[in-house]
């Protein structure tokens, strides 16, 4: 009994002094064409954290470890890249620099009913990689204040479009 009470009084003291408060301003938004869909939170823009990511080497927990940026589910058949993207439900991870190669973006079939609400940025469930290729952000002159993701769709294809601070990635889901 009295090592149990004297770990938890490690445990208690090694806890932060100040607790991080949970954001009461993010909300969950969905986008939609025909077949294709998304839905994702939009996380407040950390500049910080996203340089850690694209540089690597950080000791930052959050820049060492896969951010799901949203939940993609296709209702029909694409490519991204040349890689088929069969129906169902993906998460769609952001990878940080930790083999000096660069950011990473992942799609990865995953089983939706074991994601959790969080408030920062999860990381992808388990799952079966589907596509994994360079994530290769554009610089851009405006600075967007939270995550958003935009799709726009044609006969040919459904273009993703993830906003994240003064970061652009197109991504291409043909069809």
């Amino acid at each position: 009994m009295i090592q149990a009470v004297s770990i938890l009084v490690a445990l208690a003291t090694a806890a932060p002094a100040v607790q991080i408060q949970p954001a009461t301003d993010l909300s969950a938004h969905t986008e939609k064409q025909p077949g294709f869909g998304i839905r994702f939170v939009d996380f407040h823009w950390q500049p910080e954290l996203f340089d850690a990511m694209e540089k690597g080497g950080s000791t930052m927990p959050e820049a060492k470890r896969n951010w799901m940026l949203a939940r993609i589910v296709t209702e029909a058949p694409f490519t991204l890249e040349g890689t088929k993207v069969p129906v169902g439900n993906y998460a769609l991870a952001l990878w940080p620099n930790l083999d000096g190669k660069g950011l990473a973006i992942e799609l990865r079939k995953v089983d939706m009913r074991t994601v959790l609400e969080v408030n920062v940025m999860a990381p992808a469930p388990e799952g079966v990689t589907v596509y994994k290729g360079s994530a290769r952000f554009e610089t851009v002159a405006e600075t967007a204040p939270r995550l958003d993701i935009r799709v726009t769709g044609g006969d040919k294809a459904v273009n993703l479009e993830v906003r994240y601070g003064n970061r652009r990635l197109p991504l291409t889901f043909a069809r």
